[in-house]
């Protein structure tokens, strides 16, 4: 059964640093938002994490899902009487839950230190999401972003985990610079989450507001329009890429 490779996988990594980063790298991104942007806080917090840490986090993480099977030239699974598609499966499942992890992990912190600077130090932020609002930019974070774990999975059986990173996050502040901006965004799995953060927390993918006199406003950023198109889109890319890697994963192991 599928939850008997998934714990399988769980238990190979249960020693390892995964844990660490998933929790380390959304506290350095909320602190050092906070202490870097002040007033800005609430946006900034999110924009810096699913403009450069996310990417950043979801490559090492891939990079240790990965790096253990690969170093072995996957002897180790492959002389197992195991599906290679469901251990592959497995593989992508468990990133999804430590990236899910690691986005809840933002999304609370940044709430709480929120409240703390408005409380403590009564300071009031030129941009405030209410909860609610933060709680559905941490969940369209998390959906937007799946395709980012088979990708990142297949690079580094390519490449290795330090070019799968220069890659992922090189073409991944591409798309979410510069596509993003353009009515084509979809087509372009890096450029989604970056579109769908301009209505939904009001800053554009550059950490500036959203609002007319900012350099790169436009109206169409606040369109609504572009939520269900927007997730869409990446749940495709999401199902096509899973589905892609797969039948290589199968192929390499078996060849």
């Amino acid at each position: 059964m599928m939850g008997n490779y998934f714990q399988a996988e769980r238990i190979k990594y249960r020693h390892t640093t995964m844990s660490v980063i998933t929790f380390l790298m959304p506290l350095v991104c909320v602190l050092l938002s906070a202490w870097l942007t002040h007033h800005y806080f609430l946006v900034d917090s999110y924009n810096w994490w699913y403009i450069g840490l996310y990417p950043g986090y979801v490559g090492i993480l891939c990079g240790m899902l990965g790096r253990r099977d690969k170093n072995k030239k996957n002897y180790t699974i492959c002389s197992l009487p195991c599906s290679m598609g469901k251990i592959w499966d497995a593989k992508i499942l468990l990133g999804a839950v430590m990236s899910g992890i690691s986005t809840l992990f933002i999304v609370i912190l940044t709430i709480l230190v929120g409240k703390g600077i408005e409380t403590g130090l009564h300071m009031e932020f030129l941009a405030s999401p209410a909860v609610t609002v933060q709680i559905l930019a941490g969940i369209l974070m998390w959906l937007t972003a799946l395709w980012e774990i088979p990708f990142c999975l297949f690079l580094v059986q390519k490449v290795g985990t330090f070019l799968t990173l220069v890659i992922h996050m090189g073409f991944y502040t591409i798309m979410a610079a510069i596509i993003s901006l353009k009515p084509w965004f979809p087509l372009f799995p890096g450029a989604i989450t970056a579109r769908l953060m301009c209505p939904v927390l009001g800053v554009m993918p550059n950490g500036l507001l959203l609002q007319p006199g900012q350099m790169g406003y436009s109206t169409q950023l606040a369109a609504p329009w572009v939520l269900p198109i927007g997730i869409l889109g990446s749940l495709i890319w999401f199902g096509i890429l899973w589905a892609w890697s797969r039948r290589w994963f199968e192929r390499k192991v078996v060849s």
